[in-house]
């Protein structure tokens, strides 16, 4: 049987208020499938029977069953859930298992406790309770940051400049916002001559960009975009690596291509994400709304709303149903692994956090599913994943993965 001591513990952090938000969002995500079920009834049998006899025998719930307890708990939750559907914030969907699971158990030791109350996560912002440091070192999130390339070769570091105009490429001024974000701004007739910058981001960095056209783009880290300052002529031409999202200004006179490797992307107007990092083993695009034409050799596909293809080191273009939360996880300010290995998991983890990967001994092959907020320190992230049979070292900027 798996050894559920890690669980247990982090277990008994989240009965006494002392979890982390990102240690919530491992218990969920753990006791998300049917079939880890059965060892959180094991748990919450384990610490029922902690309680003495006699406070049980006090207790408002002495005469019902385990399963009466634990089912009429769960029709009192989704009542619960039903008057909060409108919140904005949910760390995780209220009515998944895990949740009730989670909530049902806490609801019982209350009750025998003498004293009942509805407890859910409460750090719904992400702030972190605090807790005894694993490591020695702290290794902080990223941020925004990038750096543009003009057309002369000439970098700015976007992150260290005021805000105003950076920079006039032909007709058009480079302009950063007070809200840090890059726009173009057209000040007359486009030039003939083509001028293209880039914007790259760092690991440890993203950054949010308005192309001359409208488009909206967002580079996750270590990625980057080459654009026309002025979209000329009958189509709109970038290219990228890594990985970003982008909401296309509608154009139904010039398509939006967007290159990746060999995959070309053509659209008119849409929203969609492209996952194109070097050392992944596949370049995926997802698409949220509109419709996409995808093009790797001489193979086309079309993607429709909720779809992701799926282009493999060998060129084989697949299309399936996508998990949009996770393609989007991101954007939105946090990592979702669903089903993962931890050499996956540490590659975003060192493109986010600036750190460098060493693996010694064997890897372990457990799969993962969990969601992490992206703004949690590498420490917090780590001890998370310790739980699951993986250890670390910290060593300045390097992270060392033991058995």
């Amino acid at each position: 049987m798996e050894d559920q001591r890690p669980l247990k513990e982090i277990f008994q952090r989240y009965i006494n208020n002392e979890c982390t938000q990102a240690e919530i969002e491992f218990l969920l995500g753990h006791f998300k499938t049917d079939s880890n079920e059965s060892a959180l009834r094991e748990i919450i049998a384990e610490k029922l029977n902690e309680y003495p006899i006699e406070d049980i025998a006090q207790s408002p719930v002495k005469k019902q069953s385990f399963d009466e307890i634990f089912n009429n708990i769960l029709v009192k939750i989704d009542n619960e859930n039903a008057a909060e559907e409108n919140e904005e914030i949910k760390p995780v969907p209220y009515r998944s298992l895990a949740y009730k699971l989670l909530a049902t158990v806490i609801v019982l030791l209350m009750v025998f406790q003498g004293f009942y109350i509805y407890l859910k996560p409460a750090n719904k912002t992400g702030n972190a309770i605090a807790k005894t440091k694993r490591f020695k070192t702290t290794i902080l999130p990223g941020s925004n940051k990038a750096i543009l390339t003009l057309q002369d070769g000439s970098k700015i570091v976007l992150n260290d400049v005021k805000n105003g105009t950076l920079a006039q490429q032909g007709n058009t001024k480079v302009v950063k916002l007070a809200t840090g974000q890059l726009v173009y701004d057209k000040t007359g007739t486009a030039s003939a001559k083509v001028l293209y910058n880039t914007m790259t981001t760092p690991r440890g960095g993203q950054y949010k960009l308005t192309l001359p056209d409208g488009t909206e783009v967002w580079l996750n880290a270590a990625s980057s975009i080459t654009y026309p300052t002025a979209f000329v002529g009958n189509e709109r031409d970038v290219s990228i690596t890594g990985e970003v999202y982008f909401e296309v200004a509608k154009d139904k006179s010039k398509p939006f291509h967007v290159t990746s490797g060999s995959q070309t992307i053509e659209v008119l107007g849409t929203h969609f994400n492209v996952m194109a990092y070097a050392d992944e083993d596949a370049i995926k695009t997802t698409l949220l709304e509109g419709s996409v034409k995808i093009t790797e050799n001489n193979e086309t596909q079309i993607l429709k709303p909720g779809e992701q293809a799926t282009v493999d080191k060998n060129g084989g273009l697949k299309i399936s149903v996508a998990d949009l939360d996770n393609a989007l996880a991101w954007k939105n300010g946090y990592f979702k692994f669903n089903r993962v290995n931890i050499k996956y998991i540490m590659r975003q983890l060192a493109r986010w956090y600036d750190v460098d990967l060493v693996y010694e001994g064997s890897v372990s092959h457990d799969e993962f599913v969990g969601k992490i907020g992206r703004g949690e320190n590498i420490e917090d992230v780590l001890h998370i994943l310790e739980l699951d049979r993986v250890h670390f070292k910290i060593e300045d900027k390097k992270i060392i993965v033991l058995p």
